[in-house]
């Protein structure tokens, strides 16, 4: 295995990196969820700290685009892949990885994989050891228990046993965001790691321009109950609607429930999920970007996202910052940073998460304090916190 602080005493930590990112998934495509937005802007900023980077990913089927120059120092070339490319089944990008380490191999001081369930991360370290070249993998979330049970067992277990262990326990580092997932992903790979827990951070301060100070609210004025995210079955939104169900009459008048995000799996009922059969008035507002998603977190009063599997969730960092009061479940990953009133924490209950809502409801002041101490919480999720000092952190 590498010396674990070869990087470290390398001069080029306080200067310049030379960065090759190889992921499946990369910006433009940043409606593929956190883990893509995370990526990009993790880059964004360490190129803003003079380091370099290359991106080799894969596009999706019906473009054409083979190179995106951000700047000078942040490249990305896009590769066709077979089927969806989150799978990242390209042999333009592995070709390419192998060609570029073969010419500049001595002048890569770092190859930096995202994910572990696609072509890319499971073959593209082995050609990473081939040359010599350290790299960093960051798993996403990915060999959480909850998602490896979604896998064939069989390919599962082939897969971890011929690639990812051995990728993992020779990677210069293995990137976790949480405590809770170092701790499955050891339990499932049994894997010999060299792990470094560090959040994800993002650039919350585009939402700077489109949000308020908080306020309580009025009487007689509703309040905004959001789900913002993907609708998938892991995010549970089926609980949520049964809890709404159970809440008095008195409380469905106070509440206005609203939906954001995509529906690709398409769970969303639209014969289920009306103001008649659930009591209260329901906005499915699905997908929003830019201006119409920072309004949809501003004019939140509560987020909600009682998921049973959850890495991180982007979501629920930017509704803290967008002062929204915060009702989540345990697991939730980000939940390992939210601590005393700056979240409302639900089991996966219906009938828990019916009280949790009518307990705000019921104190209008509660939801302002949830407001404020989420807002402070989330502030250390910001980009500007990923300076030089932030990325010696995370390698050494």
């Amino acid at each position: 295995m590498f010396a674990v602080n070869s990087i470290c005493n390398n001069e080029n930590i306080g200067g310049k990196l030379n960065i090759l990112r190889v992921c499946p998934v990369y910006h433009p495509y940043l409606s593929y969820g956190g883990s893509v937005i995370a990526d990009y802007e993790l880059d964004q900023a360490l190129v803003s700290e003079g380091h370099s980077l290359t991106v080799l990913t894969c596009r999706k089927r019906d473009d054409s685009i083979s190179c995106e120059i951000i700047s000078n120092r942040h490249v990305i070339r896009y590769f066709s892949a077979i089927g969806s490319i989150t799978y990242g089944c390209s042999i333009g990008v592995l070709f390419r990885l192998f060609t570029s380490l073969i010419k500049n191999g001595k002048n890569t001081d770092l190859v930096w994989f995202g994910g572990v369930w696609n072509l890319l991360t499971i073959l593209g370290p082995v050609v990473c050891r081939l040359f010599s070249v350290r790299y960093i993998i960051t798993p996403h979330g990915m060999l959480i228990s909850n998602l490896i049970s979604l896998k064939s067992s069989r390919l599962k277990r082939i897969v971890i046993r011929w690639f990812l262990k051995s990728n993992l326990e020779k990677a210069y580092r293995v990137h976790f965001t949480v405590k809770q997932e170092f701790h499955e992903t050891k339990e499932a790979t049994q894997a010999k790691m060299t792990p470094v827990i560090f959040p994800l951070c993002f650039d919350l301060r585009k939402f700077d321009s489109g949000i308020h100070a908080p306020r309580e609210k009025l009487d007689g004025e509703k309040v905004v109950l959001s789900f913002i995210g993907r609708i998938t079955p892991k995010k549970r939104i089926d609980l949520v609607f049964e809890a709404l169900k159970m809440l008095p009459s008195q409380s469905k008048s106070k509440l206005v429930f609203r939906v954001v995000g995509s529906d690709d799996e398409r769970l969303w009922n639209k014969e289920m999920y009306t103001e008649s059969e659930i009591g209260l008035p329901i906005h499915y507002l699905g997908p929003l970007y830019g201006d119409a998603l920072i309004s949809a977190f501003d004019t939140s009063d509560i987020f909600i996202l009682c998921s049973e599997s959850e890495n991180f969730a982007i979501s629920v960092v930017e509704a803290a910052y967008c002062h929204t009061a915060l009702l989540i479940s345990k697991k939730v990953g980000v939940s390992e940073y939210f601590l005393g009133n700056s979240a409302t924490y639900a089991e996966l209950s219906a009938i828990d998460i019916c009280e949790k809502i009518d307990d705000f409801l019921n104190s209008p002041a509660t939801i302002l304090e949830g407001k404020l101490a989420a807002r402070k919480v989330s502030e250390q999720f910001d980009s500007s916190y990923l300076t030089k000092n932030y990325f010696r952190d995370l390698l050494c």
